[in-house]
């Protein structure tokens, strides 16, 4: 028996402890953690023993939140599939070898991962424990929670309630169609946008507008009242609305979707998915089948939908719009500079990547398209990066110097996992960037650089001062990018490595990497060990540094 697709559904893992009156819990969520690592998170506990000192441990909590006809099945699956493994077990212990097999090889978080780490805590090599289970009901909303107990006889209901009462009531899960969300990830698409203003609905309601042209209310519930701002707020067509239009499918397709933002979404994410495909490749896709799947696919996972025999635009008509925002997203992915749908798909993409496992699969199995996303788009080569490396030292000329670099830069992106140049010398409106990069990768710690990725080449005998790196910050927010990189044959100034941690405060990350840590790729580390130790070099900035408030 299959899972059924995990598609619309909140899986979350719970570590819970109580102290007295106290309660602390840590959840891990497919959508903060939507890739790999989220095992590794769950398999080692976040929480330090100054932390849990006299706690008493509540059972972790394997919680399923969705459509209550989706998690009916994925109850029945799931008591089925365990009900296998127990009898494997008993007939052969080989059953282990196959868990710890299956919870490595998972690139991303579905029900498939999810049931192979519960399983690996409930079968080992000294234990063998009590599969259990609660289910919680709530309209067409179903909280199905798996855990297990050491003993047939020890009832453990109460601190289990207690648990899912207390994560129920900080995350506030809630279906929005077919899916279910949570209140940490609604919010998070607020982080790193700036507030414009401060303006009342028509009902006097006061609330902020962000980057991106979002409107959130200034009340106690204020992720429920989250939405685009629109002609109720300001009495005029806002771009928010316009991009509604030319995404909706009523028109053409006859799809009316009840939450109509929701979709909006997942087509952002669709069509991001579709605009880092090679181009001559992307041509040979029938986009008009593939989308029409999609909408079907939306309307099975994510948002139901009436379908309307009235129709205003020809089908035709609909897709050559969609090739015309489609072409705009992929000149946006070469630095193109317009404020309209791909800027905001470039903010969502901070959190909203988390629906790219869903889109990649779904462009497989739908077209012959091959989304490649966890490889290298090269295979690196030590000799030719000596070789690279030796031919920069020995330019002579300024420009070749400079191209050289370039050239050296592109091949050390092309060796990191997920990441693909997307322009080179780009001239786009009023700035010059030296190379523009996108991410498709599925690693948590490349997407704190974004979906969009600006690197400037820095090849002179002076070091990289402040002003380089201020230069490079009105390009970002014009562009909403918020994460970057530059290289320098001479390294950086304290100064200038002083800014780099100020905008790091700011929200805005510019990885600086010298020549003399290039030269050490390959040898030591390779190209994403150096990425990621930058990376989780600027999240030890950031822990406990409130000066991140100020901003």
């Amino acid at each position: 028996m299959r899972f059924p697709d995990s598609t619309g559904l909140l899986l979350t893992i719970v570590d819970g402890f109580i102290k007295g009156e106290e309660m602390m819990v840590q959840p891990i969520d497919n959508y903060h953690y939507p890739f790999h690592d989220f095992i590794d998170k769950a398999q080692a506990g976040e929480l330090i023993s100054s932390d849990i000192e006299d706690c008493i441990k509540v059972p972790k909590l394997y919680i399923i939140a969705g459509y209550r006809d989706k998690v009916y099945r994925v109850e029945q699956t799931w008591r089925t599939k365990i009900k296998q493994a127990f009898e494997q077990f008993c007939q052969n212990e080989q059953i282990l070898k196959r868990i710890k097999g299956e919870v490595k090889k998972r690139e991303h978080y579905c029900l498939e991962s999810f049931y192979w780490l519960y399983l690996s805590e409930l079968m080992t090599g000294d234990h063998v424990y009590y599969p259990r289970e609660m289910k919680i009901e709530n309209e067409d909303l179903v909280i199905l929670a798996f855990y297990w107990t050491p003993n047939l006889d020890d009832n453990l209901l109460d601190r289990v309630e207690q648990t899912i009462s207390f994560w129920m009531d900080r995350e506030q899960p809630a279906l929005k169609g077919y899916q279910c969300l949570n209140r940490s990830f609604i919010l998070q698409n607020m982080i790193g946008r700036k507030v414009l203003a401060t303006i009342p609905d028509r009902e006097g309601n006061w609330g902020l507008v962000l980057e991106g042209g979002l409107f959130l209310p200034l009340a106690d519930d204020f992720e429920a009242g989250l939405c685009k701002l629109n002609s109720n707020h300001i009495n005029q067509w806002t771009v928010g609305e316009v991009e509604e239009i030319l995404l909706n499918p009523i028109y053409s397709f006859g799809y009316y979707y009840q939450d109509i933002d929701l979709v909006c979404e997942w087509f952002y994410v669709f069509l991001y998915g579709l605009a880092t495909v090679d181009e001559e490749v992307l041509a040979t896709v029938d986009l008009k089948s593939l989308y029409q799947s999609f909408c079907d696919y939306i309307g099975k996972h994510i948002c139901p939908y009436t379908l309307i025999e009235e129709k205003i635009l020809e089908v035709n008509q609909f897709i050559a719009v969609l090739k015309i925002t489609l072409g705009n997203i992929k000149e946006y992915l070469k630095g193109e500079e317009e404020a309209g749908v791909s800027k905001n798909i470039l903010m969502m993409m901070r959190n909203r990547h988390a629906y790219l496992p869903v889109v990649h699969k779904f462009i497989r199995r739908n077209s012959d398209l091959a989304i490649i996303n966890t490889s290298c788009s090269i295979t690196f080569d030590y000799r030719y990066w000596e070789n690279e490396l030796d031919n920069l030292r020995k330019a002579t000329r300024s420009d070749e110097k400079g191209k050289r670099l370039e050239d050296l830069i592109q091949y050390f992106i092309g060796a990191i996992p997920g990441l693909k140049v997307t322009d080179v010398r780009a001239k786009r409106g009023r700035a010059e960037v030296d190379i523009f990069c996108c991410n498709i990768s599925y690693d948590s710690c490349l997407w704190k650089l974004g979906a969009l990725v600006l690197i400037e080449c820095k090849n002179r005998k002076e070091k990289v001062e402040v002003s380089d790196i201020r230069n490079m910050v009105p390009t970002m927010e014009a562009k909403g990018i918020h994460g970057a990189m530059i290289y320098s044959r001479a390294g950086f100034s304290s100064v200038a490595m002083s800014e780099i941690k100020h905008q790091l405060l700011g929200g805005k990350i510019i990885v600086p990497v010298s020549l003399e840590e290039l030269e050490r790729v390959g040898k030591e580390k390779s190209a994403y060990d150096l990425m990621r130790e930058k990376i989780d070099h600027f999240d030890k900035i950031l822990e406990d540094d409130d000066r991140q408030l100020y901003f």
